[in-house]
C-alpha cells in the first residue's frame, strides 16, 4: 500500500470559519549513511505520501554537509536519482547533472539501499551501500495524519487582507481509529498544510514536524511545531524547547541540530545537541562568505 512507502519537506486577525478536516499532506525525510565505492557518504531523501517523486541531497563525510549535492528522482525499481550542482554559465547559475544513482527501492524489512553510482562526466561506476538511520518498520510511518484547520482573514502591516489557514489540532489515526489528538496550538500554515516525519532526536524513531508561518514577520517567517515520539507509550510529546528555537536543521550523522542566526559580524550557525530530553548549545560557527 502506498501509505506504507518509507519515503513518504502575516498580523491582525479578524473573523474565522468553522474547523475543517482537509486533506493533509504527509512528507517523510529518511536519512542514510554508507558508501559510494570507498567513500563514506550521508544521504537524505524526502517523499510525499502517495507521490513517487524523490528530492534530497547527499554529501561526502570528508567534505562536510556544507558541500551537499542536490538529488531528485523517482521511486521505482530500480530507483534512479540524478545528482545536480549549480554552475555558472554565461553569467547565470544553472543546474548541471553530474552523475546518477541507481539503487533498489527501500525495503521496510531492512531499510537498506544498494546499487551503483555513475559519473556523468566519465561514465565510471562505483558500488553503493546505504543503511537507514532509523527503524524501517517504525510505527509512525504507518499512521495516518489529519490536521484540523480553519480559515481566518489576516490584515498585513501594509493593510492588505488575505484569507489564510490555521491549524488547531492533529489527529493521529491507525486503521480508522484515532490513537492520539495533538492540540493546544493555533498557528498559521502555508498554502499546502502538511505533516513531516523525521527522526529529530536521533533515537531511531520518526517524530513529527508541522510547518507553520508567521505572517507578521519580514524575515524568519516560518518555523515548525515539534512533537517527539515516545515508543514506550506510543505517543507523541510536544517539545516546547525546540518550538522556541524555531527553524532547525537536523544532522543524524553528527547528531546535531543547526539554527542559522544573524550575529553582530554576520550570519552564524548555532549548533545544538541533545542531553537526555533537552537540547543545549554545543558551539557557534561563523558562516563562510
Amino acid at each position: 500500500m502506498i501509505h506504507r512507502n518509507l519515503f513518504v519537506i502575516w498580523i491582525l486577525v479578524a473573523g474565522f470559519f468553522n474547523a475543517t478536516y482537509a486533506q493533509t499532506s504527509v512528507v517523510t525525510t529518511a536519512c542514510y549513511r554508507g558508501t559510494v565505492g570507498n567513500y563514506s557518504i550521508a544521504m537524505q531523501l524526502r517523499q510525499q505520501r502517495g507521490n513517487d517523486t524523490l528530492t534530497g541531497s547527499y554529501y561526502y563525510l570528508r567534505s562536510g554537509r556544507e558541500k551537499s549535492i542536490h538529488l531528485n528522482g523517482v521511486s521505482r525499481y530500480p530507483t534512479t536519482l540524478a545528482e545536480k550542482v549549480t554552475v555558472e554559465k554565461n553569467g547565470k547559475y544553472v543546474w548541471d547533472t553530474t552523475g546518477h544513482f541507481s539503487v533498489t527501492a527501500p525495503s521496510l524489512a531492512t531499510g537498506k539501499l544498494s546499487g551503483s553510482w555513475k559519473s556523468g562526466k566519465t561514465g565510471k561506476q562505483l558500488p553503493v551501500q546505504l543503511q537507514l538511520l532509523a527503524k524501517a518498520e517504525d510505527a509512525p510511518l504507518f499512521y495516518d495524519y489529519e490536521l484540523v484547520m480553519h480559515q481566518e482573514k489576516v490584515t498585513h502591516l501594509s493593510q492588505a487582507e488575505q484569507i489564510m489557514t490555521k491549524v488547531t489540532a492533529l489527529k493521529i489515526i491507525q486503521e480508522g481509529k484515532v490513537l492520539q489528538t495533538l492540540s493546544g496550538f493555533n498557528e498559521f500554515v502555508g498554502t499546502y498544510p502538511e505533516v513531516e516525519l523525521e527522526d529529530i532526536n536521533f533515537d531511531g524513531h520518526f517524530d513529527i514536524k508541522i510547518p507553520i508561518a508567521f505572517p507578521d514577520r519580514t524575515k524568519y517567517d516560518g518555523s515548525f511545531l515539534y512533537f517527539i515520539y515516545n515508543p514506550s507509550i506510543q505517543k507523541f510529546i510536544r517539545h516546547q524547547q525546540l518550538i522556541d528555537l524555531e527553524y532547525l536543521f537536523f544532522d543524524p550523522v553528527k547528531k546535531e541540530m543547526y539554527r542559522y542566526d544573524q550575529g553582530p559580524e554576520g550570519f552564524v550557525i548555532n549548533c545544538y545537541k541533545w542531553r537526555a530530553n533537552e537540547v543545549y548549545l554545543h558551539r557557534t560557527e561563523k558562516m563562510e562568505e
